[in-house]
């Protein structure tokens, strides 16, 4: 099977081994290529150091997907021993190894990446109770008093909002939700029920049948879009759902992506509690084809990964202007189960499995983070540690023809510089905290958006493959900085056809 990757006459092709891996080469049989310069252009005629004024690409679609608990130390480091993610991925993107998480436990990252609140108590607890957050009054900075509950009140918008006044099409897909009725309202959100009062239990973990679990589902946490149908419509299984009385069929994502006109702009991928790398061993299947194989963790993330993203790079819209980013919520430190690392924290009841490694990773922050409101400790004093500013180091996976393949940004992001550069890709320049469009942290004062050293291959060149670290783009102080780039591999571009 073979796909084209970019456009027109700059389109190079990847092959692909059916759906389970992608190969090392762009080329059709009988394509030729040269060298490209060692540089590639980051910026238009600016040198490095010079300062331009930097802009983001047309991106017109965007795929994210979100996985779980794992610091950059035991996905990319070779620790882990499943390769897609860590080798493959980066070969025809960029690996981003300054990328943090912004607090523990899960649900805080999801409400910081769509809305720009800072952790509270209970979502940093992942909110085993689904009731409304309390008191729910503004605060400064775009932030909310949340002493107690989860569900923020209808006055605070998410980037999804954002979206809807834009008229940018969106969808969450969430694998497995809607499996079991009585845990999740497929029609409402994904949510477990009712938030008011005392609430519902929420289901935090994951069953047989049904692995889908609502705190790494964006949606049910934010009124401003669970009490709007319009809004639920766009919240859907990632594998579509049967017609039922008074409701019609729900397309799968991969029926989706059959064409540029049913392809939202904006897409996040919330995989199940086994595919997103968060269970160690999976309550149900992980997608190896092996009903006895229940193999979680990076292991089930490949397999998902895999799957999936050959699909996604396939698709008229990647095609024309896409990009695909793979996010992990938190860092948790690096452990050992099924092979799926060879390190661990020194927590497991079985010494055999203990290997000392840096929990302080996990806990980090950057970007001048601000704790907010309602918590002096973003990172929950998580693994054993007093000072917990963050949600440590994650790193991040990026692939769009506007990234040279291989290259290493070492520029520091985290949720908030995410949400941030997801409003400006939309061209989201009214309201929000900063009256330009800018939602609760992510308007802080000199957060960096994803700059020239993400996007920085601007004229949309294909380029082969090329091993992670072939171009390492340095941290700056401003945007508008063209990074120093250290060159250890030409990039080699695709022959015009």
């Amino acid at each position: 099977m073979k796909v084209r990757f970019g456009r027109g006459r700059r389109s190079g092709l990847i092959a692909l081994a059916g759906v389970a891996a992608v190969t090392a080469s762009f080329l059709a049989a009988g394509a030729s290529a040269s060298a490209a310069p060692a540089t590639p252009h980051v910026a238009a005629t600016a040198q490095h150091g010079a300062a331009a004024a930097f802009k983001a690409p047309k991106i017109g679609h965007v795929w994210t997907i979100i996985l779980e608990n794992k610091s950059y130390e035991a996905t990319f480091t070779g620790l882990n021993q499943n390769d897609y993610l860590w080798k493959t991925l980066p070969s025809y993107g960029e690996l981003l190894r300054q990328y943090y998480g912004t607090g523990h436990y899960s649900l805080d990252n999801y409400i910081s990446l769509v809305g720009g609140q800072a952790p509270a108590p209970a979502n940093q607890a992942d909110c085993g109770q689904y009731t409304n957050v309390a008191p729910g009054f503004p605060a400064p900075d775009g932030q909310t008093y949340a002493s107690t509950g989860c569900v923020y009140p209808a006055g605070v918008k998410t980037l999804f909002n954002q979206l809807d006044a834009k008229k940018v099409s969106w969808k969450v897909y969430a694998q497995d939700m809607g499996n079991d009725p009585a845990r999740e309202e497929v029609y409402h959100c994904g949510i477990p029920g009712d938030p008011s009062g005392a609430g519902v239990v929420d289901p935090g973990g994951a069953t047989p049948a049904d692995q889908y679990v609502p705190k790494h589902n964006p949606a049910p946490w934010f009124h401003s879009l669970t009490d709007n149908p319009k809004d639920c419509k766009n919240v859907v299984p990632l594998d579509g759902y049967p017609a039922t009385t008074g409701h019609k069929a729900i397309p799968s994502m991969a029926t989706d992506l059959k064409s540029i006109k049913t392809t939202p702009a904006f897409s996040w991928i919330s995989p199940n509690n086994c595919s997103d790398a968060h269970d160690a061993t999976c309550k149900g299947d992980n997608l190896s084809g092996d009903p006895n194989n229940h193999q979680g963790g990076l292991y089930a993330a490949d397999q998902f990964l895999k799957k999936w993203i050959p699909t996604i790079m396939a698709s008229p819209a990647f095609q024309k202007d896409g990009e695909i980013q793979v996010l992990f919520d938190e860092a948790f430190p690096p452990y050992k189960m099924y092979g799926n690392s060879i390190a661990d924290y020194t927590g497991n009841a079985n010494p055999n499995l203990n290997t000392p490694t840096d929990t302080a990773q996990s806990v980090v922050a950057c970007c001048n983070e601000l704790p907010g409101p309602n918590t002096t400790q973003p990172g929950f004093q998580a693994f054993g540690q007093d000072t917990t500013p963050g949600g440590g180091i994650t790193g991040a996976v990026f692939i769009s023809r506007f990234i040279t393949p291989g290259s290493i940004s070492d520029q520091p992001y985290n949720h908030y510089s995410w949400l941030r550069s997801m409003e400006d890709l939309f061209r989201v320049t009214t309201g929000g905290t900063d009256g330009h469009g800018h939602l609760g942290y992510a308007a802080a004062d000199g957060l960096r958006p994803f700059g020239p050293d993400v996007y920085n291959n601007v004229g949309g060149q294909a380029y082969r493959p090329s091993a992670s670290g072939s171009k390492i783009f340095a941290a700056t102080a401003s945007v508008d900085t063209v990074p120093a780039v250290k060159v250890n591999k030409l990039s080699v571009p695709v022959a015009r056809r």
